[in-house]
Formats: C-alpha cells, sequence, structure tokens
C-alpha cells in the first residue's frame, strides 16, 4: 500500500468522522429525556394514564379528555374523553408516524380541574433510540476502521465500514432519536452513507490496486 495515499485518505477519515458527530449530536438536540413512553410505529395503542389531584387519585367521576399531537404539531386527535376504567383512563392511539408525539390530558373531578402533558417516542422498532445507541455504532465503526489504518489493513477497514452502512440505512429508515423528517435526518443518513461508501471504496481499490 503506498503510505502517502493512505496517510491523505486518513487525514480525510478523521476530518468526516469529526463532521460526523458533530452533525449527529446537532440533530439529538432535542431532549430525549422528556420521553415518557415508546412504542412501535403502525400500532395502535390503549394509551391509559391514572388521573391525579393533588397526590392522590381522582374519585370514580372524573373525567378526562385527550389532546394528541403527532412529531408534526399536528392535532390527530382533538379534545376527546377516554374511557374512565377508575385506576385510569385510556384512549385507542394509532401510532402512525416515526418522531416524538405529545398527549395533553385535561381532567375534571367534581369541581376541580386538571392538566398534565405526557410524550410518547415512536421508532421503527420500538425502542428508546437514544443517543447512546448511535455512539456505540459509531465508536465501534470508528474504532475497527482507525485499527485497520494502524496496520494498513484495507480488509479491516471495509469491516469497519459495514458498521456505518448499517447506521446510515437505521437513520434512514427510523431517524435519529425519535426524530425523522425529509431533510435533516433524510440528509444525515445520505452523509454517512456516503462516508461508509468512500472508506469501502478506497480501501477495495488500494487492495486491489496494491494487491492485498
Amino acid at each position: 500500500m503506498q503510505k502517502n495515499l493512505f496517510f491523505k485518505g486518513s487525514k480525510l477519515f478523521l476530518f468526516c468522522s469529526i463532521f460526523l458527530f458533530l452533525i449527529m449530536n446537532v440533530s439529538a438536540a432535542t431532549d430525549t429525556n422528556i420521553v415518557d413512553d415508546t412504542f412501535k410505529v403502525d400500532k395502535t395503542v390503549e394509551y391509559s394514564k391514572p388521573c391525579f389531584d393533588n397526590g392522590t387519585y381522582c374519585s370514580a367521576s372524573a373525567v378526562c379528555n385527550f389532546t394528541v399531537f403527532n412529531p408534526e404539531n399536528t392535532i390527530v386527535i382533538n379534545n376527546q374523553q377516554a374511557v374512565n376504567n377508575l385506576a385510569y383512563h385510556s384512549l385507542n392511539i394509532s401510532f402512525d408516524e416515526i418522531g416524538l408525539w405529545k398527549i395533553d390530558i385535561v381532567c375534571v373531578d367534581g369541581g376541580r380541574k386538571g392538566a398534565d402533558t405526557f410524550y410518547a417516542q415512536v421508532s421503527g422498532d420500538g425502542f428508546n433510540d437514544s443517543l447512546g445507541f448511535y455512539i456505540i455504532i459509531v465508536c465501534l465503526s470508528l474504532g475497527v476502521i482507525i485499527l485497520g489504518m494502524w496496520m494498513e489493513d484495507p480488509i479491516i477497514i471495509i469491516f469497519g465500514s459495514f458498521g456505518l452502512y448499517f447506521l446510515s440505512l437505521y437513520i434512514l429508515f427510523n431517524g435519529i432519536t425519535g426524530i425523522k423528517d425529509s431533510v435533516t435526518t433524510w440528509a444525515i443518513g445520505l452523509i454517512v452513507l456516503g462516508i461508509a461508501m468512500y472508506v469501502s471504496i478506497r480501501s477495495t481499490h488500494e487492495l486491489i490496486t496494491n494487491g492485498g
């Protein structure tokens, strides 16, 4: 392998890696600690929450209405009365879009009235996609790639690029930390895919031209 080409490729890859971390941190600026529940996309869920009044359960005659906002902040359920199950109030919600959903609940119990807000993250796999998941994948991939660069072994570098391919496809299909749109996360997914393609194609080219 030609060391000068390898060195130049290493500097470019280091720059791309730093850029990748920056754009992922910016995209994850939304505070995912506010998430109360996590659901899988395209599922109808019996969303249930108890009614509290000053730290105690509301009476059996309490009435609660739900207002639900999708990730685009569009109202999909407007002030609809929930079913009173005594211990909790429930309403069927169809989570048909990936992202952060907002559920406002207003309860009336006799002459008293209270409100609460909950956030539900809807993801492709039904898990809370915290930033830590993406950092683990990126660190593992970059670790293997850097090891391959240090050993000047393009095969190891190609193996490391597989993690970036996985990450890019995951972002394209599921977004980042519960956020998915056709501009920000889609662009990030394409950027990660481009980095993965550059690393793997460049390593394959050097493997072929230099005879392994």
